[in-house]
């Protein structure tokens, strides 16, 4: 049969060799509606069910599920006549018949089509057949079959729609479902989770470096016993080694690390000493501490002679410095020897640890780090937690007295107060990190920055800065205490997944001729960390009278539209890093932000610290309330940290650009020709 036939809708039902089975509900009710406004323009394709009278649907499974929709409201008649063409055909010729309706109308959803041409695969179908016969190319048909071998759990989010077909391309980078699953269970559940980029870094380079400090703590021998596997490069010179199993260092070098702290603990008489697993002391660790300056012990009478016989030692040597035979290669090692010896020997004599007054040694300790050769050491600067104690007291106590006031009386309440200058500083910073932490994950867009910051010479006397120290030292923050910020930690961590093996070279000229042979990929994602590294602080919000504070900087917003940044995902507001620190005011119109007046006015006579205790719980999606009130909550930024959406600039509006003063060098002497030369390469 290959007729069409008008067959009752109660007659018939979805094949199951219908491929489509994941979106299949989507958008039904404009379907229906257009069917019941316009009736049905194509024809269902159905064969004989085995069940007498029944027919299965293989193509137009949409269109029936929206004629039973009608059938369900009651707008159509259980014996409706439905327009079918009945074709006879076995379940195979029903697949592809569905999958090729599908696929040129580009409806599926990706596992579908995935399961599909596995399906062929399985069958016996060559690949280059089956991208004829379906109008793809064979590269294509291999991608979504690499795609078809994901680990289980990250085939299943895509089939859910939890990840995009772009992130799970970047997992499938590798075909190692452990490497796939570690990077999974790091990611899945961040903000980078449906970063391609990010996750295709960490997929190829999360791997810990056998030459990194980390490796070397933890040592190969230990790292192969305890079930760590090796992958080695077999084409480069230098037959670099990485470590997979990163879970296994990290845990052996931590036991190791608190091995040597408990040793310190033990010897060196300090109140605490706790080991990180860094190779530098991280803000999280020192955040609720005060860092101490304390005098090292002086020398005794017995050390002090000692000194200063290594003194004249040392004068003498320099003396017979002046008259060495430098063609004496071995005369120059032997003297180069002893210079050493006595350099640190005088060294060791003041190398002494500090004395620490009696009233602070119940407070005063250290911390242990991963050295940069691999060893475990003491990490340099005392802190102790006492100062700092006191300091968050007068704080709560002053953060009580302004709530107590400003709980205080009723009616409306007056306007926010502008935010202090000190956090503005804060949140520009951790702001500027966000975008640092983007612009590092995306080469491309970091490269046309940096080429466009150099080549721009006209902003360098603009109003309007570039937003980068590209042409600058090192930006300048003002803040006692850098704050620590999710984006900020990423920044610190992503280093450590770039190409450091050029690194180890002593020699300026041997380091560069390393960097150069490295390939395009590791280059650019140096040059991306780097121009990351550059960006100055910025404010989210334009001035407003009696707001201090960096400057808003109309390149900072547009890279960050360019790369979809959604800073709610990146950074919370906190009562630590935003609500303690802001007025009463301010936070019932954040409250009323998001959840309207009423919800404000619940507040109104809560306690400023309750008050922002409650803040910290709402903006983070932990209290019970409507659910498009949580949803505005989570996406909810203060307007400091939000990035501006920039409307399209008119030609016509824009100031002039005042661009670099030139000298007419044709009327110069030579004397001041070369001045001026030399003033336009300074200025370069």
């Amino acid at each position: 049969m290959n007729d069409i036939e008008l067959i009752p809708l109660g007659k018939l039902r979805l094949s199951e060799a219908n491929v489509r089975k994941n979106d299949s509900n989507l958008f039904i009710e404009e379907l229906a509606a257009n069917i019941e406004a316009k009736g049905l323009l194509q024809n269902l394709i159905v064969v004989p069910a085995k069940k007498r009278g029944m027919f299965d649907v293989t193509a137009g499974g949409r269109r029936l599920r929206a004629l039973n929709f009608l059938l369900g409201a009651g707008k159509l008649p259980k014996d409706h006549p439905v327009a079918c063409r009945v074709l006879d055909i076995d379940a195979a010729e029903q697949s592809e018949l569905s999958l090729i309706e599908n696929v040129i109308r580009l409806d599926m959803t990706p596992t579908d089509e995935i399961r599909a041409y596995k399906h062929f695969v399985n069958e016996g179908s060559d690949l280059d057949a089956i991208a004829k016969r379906f109008g793809r190319t064979r590269r294509f048909i291999e991608g979504r079959l690499r795609l078809a071998d994901l680990a289980d759990p990250i085939f299943a989010a895509l089939e859910e729609g939890k990840i995009t077909l772009d992130v799970a391309k970047a997992y499938a980078t590798t075909p190692n479902h452990d490497r796939q699953m570690m990077v999974w269970n790091e990611l899945s559940n961040s903000w980078q989770g449906n970063n391609p980029d990010s996750i295709r870094r960490m997929v190829t380079h999360s791997a810990i470096r056998s030459s990194s400090p980390m490796a070397k703590l933890a040592s190969e021998a230990d790292y192969l016993a305890a079930g760590g596997k090796i992958e080695r490069d077999l084409f480069t010179e230098d037959g670099g080694e990485t470590w997979i199993d990163a879970e296994i260092a990290q845990r052996i070098a931590g036991e190791k690390l608190q091995a040597f702290a408990a040793e310190i603990a033990e010897t060196s008489g300090y109140a605490w000493v706790r080991p990180i697993l860094e190779t530098r002391v991280t803000y999280n660790a020192t955040e609720d501490l005060h860092q101490v300056h304390l005098e090292p012990a002086p020398l005794t009478d017995e050390e002090q002679a000692q000194a200063d016989m290594l003194l004249e030692t040392i004068s003498a040597l320099e003396a017979e410095s002046e008259t060495l035979d430098e063609d004496d290669e071995a005369a120059a090692a032997e003297f180069q020897s002893r210079w050493d010896a006595a350099s640190s020997a005088y060294d060791a004599l003041h190398d002494k640890p500090p004395v620490i007054p009696e009233e602070m040694k119940a407070n005063v300790g250290c911390f242990v780090i991963i050295g940069a050769d691999g060893q475990p050491t003491v990490a340099s600067g005392l802190y102790s937690d006492k100062p700092l104690e006191r300091r968050k007291a007068r704080g709560a106590e002053a953060g009580e007295g302004a709530s107590g006031a400003a709980g205080e009386g009723g009616g409306a309440s007056p306007a926010p107060k502008p935010l202090s200058q000190k956090l503005v500083e804060e949140l520009a910073v951790q702001r500027r990190d966000i975008l640092a932490i983007n612009l590092a994950s995306n080469p491309a867009i970091a490269l046309d920055y940096l080429i466009f910051a150099i080549a721009d010479s006209r902003a360098l006397y603009s109003a309007q800065a570039l937003g980068t120290t590209l042409r600058a030292p090192s930006p300048s923050l003002y803040l006692a205490n850098y704050p620590e910020s999710p984006a900020h930690t990423l920044m610190a961590d992503m280093r450590e997944t770039l190409d450091l093996s050029w690194t180890e070279h002593c020699r300026t000229v041997d380091r560069f001729s390393a960097f150069s042979a490295l390939d395009d990929d590791a280059k650019a994602s140096w040059l991306a960390w780097c121009m990351a590294k550059t960006l100055e602080a910025s404010m989210g919000i334009d001035k407003k009278a009696g707001q201090s504070g960096p400057e808003p900087i109309d390149l900072h917003d547009h890279l960050a539209a360019l790369m979809g940044i959604n800073v709610a995902s990146h950074w919370r507001p906190t009562s630590a890093n935003y609500f303690d620190r802001v007025s009463k005011q301010a936070l019932l119109a954040h409250v009323s932000e998001v959840g309207g007046p009423t919800m404000a006015a619940s507040f109104m006579g809560s306690k400023k610290g309750d008050l922002s205790a409650s803040c910290e719980k709402l903006f983070a999606g932990e209290t019970i309330v409507a659910p498009e009130v949580k949803e505005a909550a989570l996406a909810w930024v203060p307007e400091a940290m939000r990035f501006r959406v920039l409307a399209a600039s008119d030609p016509e509006d824009e100031a002039p650009v005042e661009h670099e003063p030139e000298s007419d060098a044709g009327d110069l002497e030579p004397a001041e020709e070369q001045d001026a030369e030399a003033g336009e390469t300074v200025d370069a």
